[in-house]
């Protein structure tokens, strides 16, 4: 039986996907299965690859359509092909350890209504996207919670922490939601498992509106990847970032538009940022479904500085500045502007040149270390943490 349904959407970044898929089918087991979406102009290089390097029953790769697919309409098209029980979805520069169905059986077990489990998430940079040092992130907790919902509900819907993030950690990116809830999911919004074209966090708002038992776990079981072909690695240059978002707007014709009038921040101008990004979607959801946002005018003035704070450089700083006060200013004619104040530009003094521990996360300078990949990263990082058995069994221990 399919426990797992492992989907990897995947346009134009073939190389790196093959890599994933080769680190995924080393695995042991037949309780998972690999779903790929090809929405990439030339079907040929991944085509090839299933046909004469991968030849494994647990992956199946899904072609190309007649016509590029906007991202949310892949991910759709996946999730209507999944057989599992359980379902994720991770990047094609990602990795995720397969062994997680594991620990799903015994979270399963000792919550019995949970129907999303999310975990802590390593970071791995290829080597092709350091233009600068860059640090790897290794999580080194160990323990399991279920999550209050009405905890969830208040950092994502109202913004409560005021950072540029909202902590949240939930949801079917690098998570994994039951095929029940996502039927769930369906059929309460428009007939579709996902709608909005920031489809990771579109999923996360109804994971935490519909979701019954969720519940975290601090060891990482996935790596989120950055090649320099990603979005993350867009966001280090503001012409990149805005040439990726209009293609994205038009390859996303048709669906939700990605900027919002009811929330008019620039997401097109010098100074967007993801942090704004992750705003519109979850202002745009709490309209549209009717979710309280009280409090999210000012707590999200403060995510706004809060963001401001981390730029690297004066121009940065400069246009984000700007790019938060032309929305201030527009947004429900004003009303939050005055408490948009961001403190003046502090250049850092380094940025990632030392590695170290601090809030319960490894940081490894990557200039350092060997690995090339996320997977290899991954086995790398494992001599650091609780042992994935130790999970799966629930002892906690290490044995020497």
């Amino acid at each position: 039986m399919v426990h797992l349904t492992i989907c990897i959407p995947t346009r134009n970044r073939q190389t790196y996907c093959m890599e994933t898929l080769r680190a995924l089918a080393e695995a042991d087991g037949a309780d998972f299965e690999v779903l790929v979406g090809d929405n990439s102009d030339d079907p040929a290089p991944l085509a090839e690859f299933f046909a004469s390097s991968l030849r494994d029953d647990r992956f199946r790769l899904i072609a190309p359509g007649p016509a590029v697919l906007s991202m949310v309409d892949n991910w759709e098209r996946l999730l209507e092909l999944a057989n599992g029980r359980w379902i994720t979805v991770i990047g094609d520069d990602d990795y995720i350890d397969t062994r997680v169905t594991g620990l799903i059986r015994r979270l399963e077990i000792v919550h019995r209504d949970v129907d999303a489990i999310n975990w802590d998430c390593m970071t791995f940079q290829w080597p092709d996207n350091r233009p600068r040092p860059t640090l790897a992130a290794i999580p080194m907790g160990g323990s399991t919670s279920v999550r209050s919902k009405a905890e969830l509900g208040d950092r994502l819907f109202r913004w409560s922490e005021g950072k540029r993030r909202p902590a949240v950690g939930v949801g079917i990116y690098h998570g994994v939601v039951k095929k029940t809830l996502m039927e769930r999911i369906r059929a309460t919004y428009g007939g579709r498992y996902f709608e909005h074209p920031t489809v990771d966090w579109d999923n996360t708002c109804k994971v935490v509106a519909q979701g019954r038992t969720l519940v975290h776990c601090e060891r990482p079981f996935s790596v989120l990847g950055a090649c320099l072909a990603s979005n993350s690695a867009a966001i280090q240059s503001r012409e990149v970032w805005q040439e990726r978002l209009a293609a994205f707007e038009r390859e996303s014709a048709g669906n939700i538009s990605i900027q919002q009038a009811a929330f008019p921040f620039p997401l097109f101008e010098a100074g967007a940022s993801l942090c704004l990004s992750i705003a519109t979607l979850t202002a745009w959801f709490c309209q549209t479904y009717g979710v309280d946002t009280t409090g999210f005018g000012s707590n999200f003035a403060r995510a706004a500085m809060d963001e401001c704070r981390h730029c690297a450089d004066r121009e940065e700083y400069e246009a984000k500045v700007g790019c938060f006060t032309s929305g201030f200013a527009l947004w429900e004619a004003g009303r939050w502007a005055g408490l948009f104040r961001p403190e003046p530009f502090r250049p850092p003094k380094t940025i990632n040149q030392l590695s170290g521990f601090t809030d319960g996360t490894l940081h490894v300078r990557e200039a350092g270390i060997t690995p090339k990949t996320p997977a290899e990263f991954y086995r790398f990082a494992e001599n650091a943490i609780l042992p994935a058995e130790a999970m799966v069994s629930g002892t906690k221990e290490f044995v020497l």
